[in-house]
């Protein structure tokens, strides 16, 4: 043997939920998944839903809406060389529900939004020097929870 490769993938973490505690929980399965192509989001007075879209092994699947189908639809196409570094938002009450009120999306290039109405308890997931790989949730009629994961790459 002269020589050996090691092939070394990044790091992935699970963080959060930020949010309430109602509606079913919601996962990406992130087996061969390589990057986040496009979110959708559904907004007013809060975040009704979110779905993820995403390159794995080559093909580009997605994510089920996770929540209802109100609100207006916002779509975020991702350049090929963009990546989600950081995602906030605030969670509060609307009516008798502690959902998620706004969300925010920054990128290595861009930023998007806030959607929604940014009222509550403030939130924030860095992913310092990484990039957020994909999201997990609770959901019901609204997005009452969200957390992400962060995939190192140094």
């Amino acid at each position: 043997l002269d020589a050996i490769g090691v092939y070394v993938q990044g790091l992935t973490k699970k963080v959060g939920p930020c949010g309430g505690a109602g509606g079913s929980a919601k996962d990406m399965d992130l087996t061969g998944v390589t990057r986040i192509t496009k979110l959708g989001i559904r907004y007013g007075e809060a975040i009704d839903a979110i779905t993820v879209s995403f390159e794995r092994n080559g093909s580009t699947q997605s994510t089920d809406l996770w929540g209802g189908n109100g609100g207006s639809l916002t779509e975020i196409n991702l350049k090929s060389d963009e990546y989600i570094t950081y995602v906030s938002g605030y969670a509060g009450n609307l009516g008798d529900l502690f959902i998620v009120r706004s969300l925010q999306f920054i990128t290595n290039l861009a930023s998007y939004g806030p959607y929604g109405v940014s009222e509550g308890t403030p939130f924030g997931f860095s992913a310092l020097d990484g990039q957020i790989i994909g999201f997990h949730a609770r959901s019901g009629t609204y997005l009452d929870a969200i957390g992400v994961y962060i995939q190192a790459t140094r």
